[in-house]
């Protein structure tokens, strides 16, 4: 399967590229689509998978609390229209950053430090992971379907290259000698094409799954209890401004 088919929730780190000083952060964005694989920097959905969904330049430190660093690179994200929609404008104070509380960021964190799969669902590793769960709803709906998508797309492939590796293992030489050189050149065949196959699995699941990402409609109690935590977290800080001041 090709690597652009399926993200993976478990990549290194994203290594940023030396880019020219000086320019506004939207002329940043190729280079951001490059330096983040073409992902969103939160919920890991790449373009392809995405489909109507649009991607974005995010400001890991909003501009209305640091607009000093609106046209920094090392503070540019690429991220989905819904990870920065819930993002927003949000300020995370410096009293909770000393406290592990803060936005995952994939230049500096590992995925695997932070998160791991229970299902389709993720789970939290640590505080950060805790915070962007339930400020970036890293478990919404569409994400959830994804992951089950991925999931699937994963286990078409291991049911091909098994049938491909059990092929290969047989004993042509006991078959019969008239059909003895047509199973060869099938057996060959089929290896040529197993990533033909793999793709064109890959097309029709996604095809079939690529409605059902726009949908965000989720459980309202699952949203409220989320909306709970993510409030319970700010008033640990109450002298804490957790939205810039607007000017």
């Amino acid at each position: 399967m090709t690597e652009s088919a399926i993200v993976s929730d478990e990549s290194d780190l994203v290594v940023r590229s030396d880019v020219a000083p000086g320019l506004r952060y939207g002329e940043y964005k190729n280079t951001l689509r490059r330096d983040f694989f073409y992902s969103c920097a939160y919920c890991t959905m790449s373009e392809a998978e995405a489909s109507a969904i649009r991607f974005t330049i995010d400001h890991y430190e909003p501009r209305s609390a640091r607009p000093d660093l609106e046209h920094e690179y090392t503070n540019l994200m690429y991220a989905c229209d819904a990870c920065n929609t819930f993002k927003g404008p949000r300020v995370v104070p410096d009293e909770a950053k000393v406290d592990g509380i803060r936005f995952f960021r994939p230049d500096m964190d590992r995925y695997v430090d932070h998160f791991r799969r229970s299902g389709i669902r993720i789970t939290a590793l640590s505080k950060l992971a805790d915070f962007s769960i339930d400020a970036l709803e890293l478990n919404r709906l569409g994400l959830r379907r994804l992951r089950d998508l991925r999931q699937r797309l994963v286990n078409c492939e291991e049911m091909v290259l098994a049938g491909i590796r059990a092929l290969s293992r047989f004993r042509v030489d006991q078959l019969p000698p008239e059909i003895r050189k047509s199973a060869i050149n099938a057996i060959k065949q089929l290896d040529l094409t197993q990533e033909a196959i793999a793709t064109a699995l890959n097309e029709v699941l996604r095809e079939h799954a690529r409605s059902q990402l726009l949908d965000t409609e989720d459980d309202p109690v699952e949203r409220k209890a989320r909306l709970n935590r993510l409030k319970g977290t700010e008033a640990l800080y109450p002298d804490a401004l957790w939205r810039a001041a607007k000017k």
